[in-house]
């Protein structure tokens, strides 16, 4: 497994200033002599610089006489120097600070790991690759290929124990908000972890949440995406069930901006009220009023979904009006 930590082990520290000049500057020209002084390098090392970047598919127009340039369109990889970059620039409550893998077992593996031995809120990990990703009772999410956004975020709200299912709808609401500001406006929400467009599964995300070795409780967020998949892409097995950003839209987007665009939503919502939170959640929500069956520990509940409750449970109405609660976490 090869680990890529911001941002000194994975990019330079020149490679870091050239890319946050460049991306600052887009598809205009740096004067060389300048970019020189601003980074603080030799020439030797910012051309080194300049032919990692290329390397890694960054298209940047180089020439000492006319100037150095980065072009549309920005590669689909997740550049810890950008990526750091772009924290930087964010308006957050929380200080998120990220690490990227090209292949992990699980990133909610990762960040549990992290999280016992005492990490502080605003982990994020991000992999190319998951070779044991999962969802919810046990289930596998298939996160082989790098066309999909997985990742995990370490999370300690002081509400975490005596609320613990206000954090599934806050979750699912972010992840349905920040792929709706990317350009999915058919994306709804189906309780109680997946993303979805009509029938077809799009997304999920999974919730552990467990104690540190100083007794602290912490919750590990994991979200899983389908962005840039074709059909071909999936499994016989999920044919017809799934589908994927790329396949709603017929556009391709940057993992990078879409965790961004997650992390500010769950930034924001984490400041807002419970009351706002769930009526923005259940105008997401498939299937409201609708009648459904659940199976709960066995036992099978029949009734119209009413919404959730002020605890974050979700609301079931029998046929004799009564109303049962059923706990996501």
């Amino acid at each position: 497994m090869r680990r890529m930590i911001l941002p000194s082990c994975a990019a330079s520290f020149t490679e870091f200033q050239l890319l946050k000049r460049l991306l600052a500057n887009r598809n205009c020209k740096l004067v060389f002599r300048d970019l020189l002084a601003a980074v603080k390098a030799d020439e030797k090392e910012v051309w080194e610089s300049l032919c990692r970047l290329q390397e890694q598919g960054f298209v940047i127009n180089c020439s000492p006489l006319v100037g150095i340039s980065l072009e549309d369109p920005l590669p689909d990889i997740l550049h810890p120097g950008e990526l750091q970059i772009l924290l930087e620039r964010g308006d957050f409550h929380i200080r998120w600070k990220s690490e990227i893998f090209q292949v992990i077992g699980s990133t909610n593996d990762e960040v549990i790991k992290q999280a016992k031995r005492g990490a502080k809120e605003g982990l994020v990990v991000v992999s190319d690759r998951q070779l044991q990703g999962r969802g919810r009772q046990g289930r596998s999410w298939e996160s082989f290929l790098p066309l999909g956004l997985y990742m995990t975020v370490l999370l300690r709200p002081k509400w975490l124990v005596a609320n613990p299912q206000q954090l599934a709808i806050l979750s699912s609401l972010s992840t349905a908000e920040a792929l709706f500001q990317m350009g999915l406006k058919t994306v709804t929400i189906k309780w109680p972890n997946d993303i979805v467009v009509a029938t077809k599964k799009l997304g999920g995300i999974l919730i552990e949440i467990d104690r540190d070795e100083g007794g602290e409780w912490f919750a590990a967020i994991g979200i899983g995406i389908n962005l840039n998949q074709q059909r071909i892409h999936f499994s016989e097995s999920l044919q017809g069930k799934a589908t994927s950003f790329y396949l709603e839209t017929g556009k391709k987007v940057r993992r990078v901006e879409l965790l961004i665009e997650i992390l500010g939503r769950l930034d924001r919502n984490l400041q807002r009220s419970f009351g706002a939170i769930k009526s923005s959640w259940e105008k997401r929500i498939v299937l409201l009023n609708e009648k459904v069956t659940f199976e709960v520990n066995g036992q099978k509940i029949v009734g119209r979904m009413k919404g959730i409750d002020e605890t974050g449970c979700l609301l079931i109405e029998s046929a004799n009006g009564s109303i049962q609660k059923i706990f996501s976490i």
